[in-house]
This record gives structure tokens, C-alpha cells and sequence, in this order.
């Protein structure tokens, strides 16, 4: 391979050269520069005391590089010193004019301005990002928010609106703020928020939240039934549990209804569910209106197919336990009518040989009070029922059925044999 040499015979071309190469020099050195200093502010530990120092140097190596200033502005931000909160805005201001079509930069100097005491400026500064990023629901908050703050309620809130529109995750913040400005008044949230399954969804959890459980309903009701099957099945079960957690057994009970596909499996007022046990039970994570087994080992509780009086299935237990503590408590709870007068029944056979006395009892579940209880099961190889009539207590709606077993004072409680259990129910009289 050949070299060539050029030659530049006149003085003036000589000149070019020098000059060319000289800024290509500077203007390596500034890129050094400017590089070095990026990449160390970036890296800048804030909790190091000397940060505050390597910012101010990098500012100075490096003063039209954006990051340099945002750095600077960030690290003053932090400090307990007035001044510096002044030099902070200063360094915003900066960032924001050397990149004036980044949105971040100019949410970043409407904070700072706001913090500042400059409302108008720092609205000023949220517009220009706004102008620049329209559809960003990050920009929709934060201009939405501060022209609350200016008093400019309904302009606000119009704007928090597409925010939460397009991004759920804001939607509740929106709804809370909108509750404690309009004091709960659940007409003037949706009018500014709108009436949309967002807005319903966020008022759900705050209503709920608020122990507002009517209200929640309201909102709740307000969904498709399919949707409440579907994307708010999820929010319908936490819904249901808060409500029967405050005693709200019966709204509980139609929000559970409402997340059931299965008919059978919908709690009913005034209904024992699954009485039959066809459709099976859960040993763990039961629902709330559902069979409920506790752990342990004694007595063994399953389904049987054998046992059953109707149906495919009946309730199983197989004792053989002498220890008093051993005794697994089988229940549900099923929303009724206050005041009203129900019967209780269920159908069981037994071959228990023990001296404890085993019986079915109706409890408060707001209370734990015992109501009724049915007569003392006995020996029986056919089927045979027991029954017991109550009065729910005016101020609850939701009773506890549950088997009891008395009699066991010692250490030891002998238990030994079978009992199996089918077709509880309960009717209004």
C-alpha cells in the first residue's frame, strides 16, 4: 500500500490546516469534557457531604450540559439552608432553558417555583411541559393538581380526570381528593370526575375504606355483570370481606353473589350454602359465606359418597382422639333478616361412642352469642334430623352455624366412631 503525501505550497492553506486542527482539539476537549461531567453527575451520592462541592465543580466544566444543573438544583434541593433553596431554583431555571423541549425539566422547575412560594410561575412551568407532553397522564396530574391549588376547582379536576383516565393508578388519589374537597358528596366527585367504571372502581375502595359500605355498594352496583365476574372480581372479594370484617353481613352477601358465576354457589339470605355439599368444600381459603374447616388433625373431615343422605356427597368426620384440645370446629356464616324468626335443620348418623355431648349451635357473628342450639346428638344408624328455631337479634344480620361439642372439662376426651352430615337449611317462618 502507497502513501500519499499532500502538500499545501501556499501559507494561507498552512493556516486552514493549523486552524482545523486546533478545533477539532477544542471541541474533543469540550466533548471530554462534557462527557466526564454527564457521567459523573449521575452517579453523584447526595448523602455524601462533599457532593454538594463536586456538583458545583461539575456546573463549572461543564455549564450548558442540562444534567450538570438538574444534578446541582437536586443536591441544593436537599440541604437545610435557605440559601440554597434559592440557588436550587436558579439551577432549575437553568436546566429548563438548556432543555427547554424536555417536560421533565419543566415539572421539575413548577415544583421548584411552587416550593418557592411562586404559584403563578410554577403553573406557568407545568403548562409548558403540558404543551409539550399533552397526553401524558404524569403532566395531566401535576398541572390538574396545581390549578386546585389556585382555587380553580372544576378546571382541575378536568384535568385529573384524563389522568386518571389513562393511568388507573392515579384514580383513587383523584377520588379521595375529591371526597375531602367536596365532603363527600358522591354527586359532585362523578360530575367532576365523571361516572365511568374508573371512577366507580376507585370510589369502591375509598367508600369502602371510609366504612361508607352503602355508598360502596352503590358504586359497586354500577358495574356489568360480567365485568364484576371478570376485572373487578378481584376488587368484589376484598369488597365482600371488608364488608362482613364490619358486620354488613347482607351487603356482604350481594356483593358475593355479584363475583359467583356458578348459581349454586351465590350466598343467599337466609340460606345455608352448599347445604348438600355438592359443591365440594375448602380446607383453605374459604370464602366468606363459605364451609369453613379448621386445621388440625382430629377429627379426619372429608366428603363421602357413601355416607350421603341425598345427592352426591355428605359431610364425613372420623374421630379417634383422646386429647381434650383435639377438635376441629366445622361452620359457616349465613346472612340473614334482623329480627326475623328462622329454622334451622340438619340431618346427620352417628356411631360416636364418647361422654361429650356433640350438637349444632346458632350463634351472633357480630356477637359470638349463642342464639339456639339443636338437641344433643345421639346414637343413630338411620338418618335422623335435628332442628332448632331462632330469633335474630334486631341489631345483627348474620348468624354463625357451627358444631359444638360440650361436656370436656379434663385433659382427656375420649372420642371414637363416625358421624356424617347432610342437607342443612334454613327457612323464614
Amino acid at each position: 500500500m502507497s502513501l500519499k503525501i499532500l502538500k499545501f505550497e501556499s501559507k494561507l492553506a498552512r493556516i486552514v490546516l493549523i486552524i482545523a486542527a486546533l478545533l477539532c482539539i477544542a471541541a474533543a476537549w469540550f466533548s471530554i469534557k462534557w462527557n466526564f461531567a454527564n457521567a459523573i453527575s449521575s452517579r453523584i451520592d447526595p448523602a455524601l457531604p462533599e457532593s454538594s462541592l463536586v456538583a458545583d465543580w461539575l456546573t463549572e466544566i461543564a455549564p450548558s450540559d442540562p444534567q450538570t444543573h438538574y444534578t446541582s438544583a437536586l443536591l441544593l434541593e436537599k440541604t437545610f439552608d435557605s440559601s440554597d433553596l434559592t440557588r436550587s431554583l436558579r439551577e432549575y431555571e437553568l436546566t429548563a432553558a438548556l432543555s427547554p423541549h424536555n417536560y421533565v425539566m419543566w415539572l421539575n422547575l413548577g415544583k421548584a417555583r411552587s416550593q418557592n412560594g411562586d404559584p403563578a410561575g410554577a403553573e406557568g412551568a407545568y403548562r409548558r411541559a403540558l404543551e409539550l407532553a399533552p397526553n401524558y397522564s404524569a403532566v395531566q396530574w401535576v398541572y390538574g393538581n396545581s390549578l386546585l391549588r389556585r382555587g380553580e376547582t372544576d378546571e382541575g379536576f378536568a384535568m385529573i380526570a384524563r389522568s386518571a383516565a389513562s393511568s388507573p393508578e392515579y384514580s383513587r388519589t383523584a377520588v379521595t381528593t375529591a371526597l375531602q374537597i367536596f365532603d363527600g358528596d358522591l354527586i359532585q366527585v362523578r360530575r367532576v370526575l365523571g361516572d365511568d367504571e374508573v371512577t366507580n372502581a376507585a370510589l369502591v375502595t375509598a367508600l369502602a375504606g371510609g366504612q361508607r359500605f352503602d355508598d360502596a355498594l352503590e358504586a359497586w352496583s354500577k358495574f356489568d355483570a360480567e365485568d364484576k365476574l371478570g376485572k373487578f372480581n378481584k376488587l368484589g372479594e376484598t369488597l365482600a370481606g371488608q364488608m362482613a370484617e364490619a358486620k354488613k353481613y347482607q351487603l356482604a352477601a350481594h356483593v358475593a353473589a355479584d363475583i359467583r358465576a356458578i348459581e349454586a354457589e351465590k350466598p343467599v339470605v337466609g340460606q345455608v350454602g352448599n347445604g348438600g355439599f355438592e359443591n365440594g368444600v375448602k380446607r383453605r381459603s374459604a370464602g366468606v359465606f363459605e364451609w369453613q374447616i379448621a386445621e388440625g388433625g382430629e377429627p379426619q373431615i372429608g366428603l363421602s359418597e357413601e355416607q350421603k343422605r341425598s345427592g352426591n356427597y355428605a359431610l364425613f368426620m372420623l374421630f379417634n382422639s383422646f386429647d381434650t384440645a383435639s377438635f376441629r370446629v366445622v361452620s359457616q356464616i349465613v346472612a340473614v333478616v334482623p329480627g326475623a324468626e328462622y329454622e334451622f335443620q340438619v340431618f346427620y348418623r352417628s356411631d360416636l361412642k364418647t361422654s361429650a355431648i356433640l350438637k349444632w349451635e346458632i350463634v351472633d357473628a357480630a356477637t359470638t352469642a349463642p342464639i339456639a342450639s339443636t338437641p344433643t346428638m345421639a346414637l343413630s344408624g338411620d338418618w335422623t334430623s335435628l332442628k332448632a328455631k331462632f330469633i335474630v337479634p334486631p341489631g345483627g344480620d348474620g348468624v354463625v352455624i357451627r358444631l359444638v361439642r360440650e361436656g370436656c372439662t379434663g385433659l382427656t376426651c375420649p372420642m371414637t366412631g363416625k358421624a356424617a352430615f347432610d342437607d342443612f337449611s334454613m327457612r323464614r317462618l
